[in-house]
């Protein structure tokens, strides 16, 4: 299931789509969630272009196009500048060119054919962010298992090297008596898993309870007040602080607050709307706060999903109005 370069979906999707799966199995007496979440190593730089031709080709797309894409990803020149210094060119027929629009096009296709989606095991893309989400239930993992062992003999086989460093595992078991999970294994290493981990730019818990997230957002929203208050001992005028407000800290306070902003603490609460408050009598008006947007956001989501059957989530929505 692919997130990325769908029309009316994004990140706030991929992760709602997880949450939700997430908490409706929780529901369920003895269960527990595994997530793996994947690292490729150098994602883009990996891409065999005769592989991408064969499925796009099968695919169906125009074979002048699937030309032009292999011509574009064959033989092409790189080297680095820096001033009036140039590096020896390099040519190479693996890959796609960094910082391109089409590069992460590219890697989007070249992973479209691995996909998986059962009641109790899904995968999730967004371009390169891959997560497999297992609901176990009674200890029951074996599928998966299966479904992580798959996947990684699939990039095996398309020469996508996984980074087993990087790739984490986070388990969320509420169970009192539950045992310690058993660690999965990618190429002979075991996987660590973690507490948290940041996932599309929002940090995930296995308590789901945000504070990680929350305390991320507070450091950053403290950084940046700091900045608006030294914008304002400069005399700028309040337009231009309400502009610095809502493009840079703003953005960071409220990034997915779809995800989470009815699922945090009343402390962590109280903590992002009292530095909005003081953001607020710097550039002097008052400002909205945490529950206002995120109410806001939530029901502007909510039509978008309404009005796009093609979403994961509009059937299951449309289910329980």
């Amino acid at each position: 299931m692919q997130f990325a370069y769908q029309e009316k979906v994004g990140v706030e999707d991929a992760i709602l789509y997880l949450l939700h799966r997430v908490h409706s199995h929780l529901d369920k007496g003895g269960s527990a969630v595994r997530i793996m979440f994947f690292d490729f190593s150098s994602a883009f730089n990996t891409i065999q272009p005769l592989l991408l031709r064969d499925k796009l080709l099968r695919m169906g797309v125009e074979s002048g196009l699937v030309t032009w894409i292999t011509d574009y990803l064959t033989e092409w020149p790189q080297f680095v500048r820096l001033w009036d210094l140039t590096s020896e060119t390099v040519v190479s027929s693996i890959g796609a060119p960094q910082g391109t629009v089409l590069s992460p096009v590219l890697f989007t296709l070249y992973t479209t054919d691995f996909s998986y989606n059962s009641e109790t095991c899904h995968m999730q893309k967004f371009s390169d962010d891959t997560a497999i989400v297992g609901c176990i239930r009674d200890g029951q993992e074996g599928e998966y298992r299966c479904l992580v062992e798959d996947f990684v003999g699939w990039c095996r086989t398309n020469q996508l090297q996984l980074n087993t460093t990087k790739t984490k595992e986070m388990v969320v078991d509420f169970r009192r008596t539950a045992p310690p999970p058993v660690p999965v294994t990618i190429d002979g290493e075991n996987v660590e898993t973690v507490c948290t981990y940041k996932y599309l730019g929002v940090h995930l818990d296995n308590k789901l309870d945000w504070s990680t997230n929350s305390d991320a957002l507070y450091r950053k929203g403290q950084s940046r007040l700091y900045f608006l208050r030294r914008l304002r001992s400069f005399n700028v005028c309040n337009r231009l602080l309400l502009m610095f407000y809502q493009s840079v800290m703003a953005s960071v306070l409220f990034y997915a607050v779809v995800c989470w902003g009815g699922s945090t603490r009343k402390r962590d609460n109280g903590r992002l709307d009292r530095l909005v408050r003081k953001a607020g009598s710097v550039v002097g008006m008052e400002l909205e706060y945490l529950t206002t947007i995120a109410e806001r956001r939530t029901l502007s989501r909510l039509h978008s999903i309404l009005d796009n059957d093609r979403h994961p989530l509009h059937t299951i929505i449309i289910r329980g109005v």
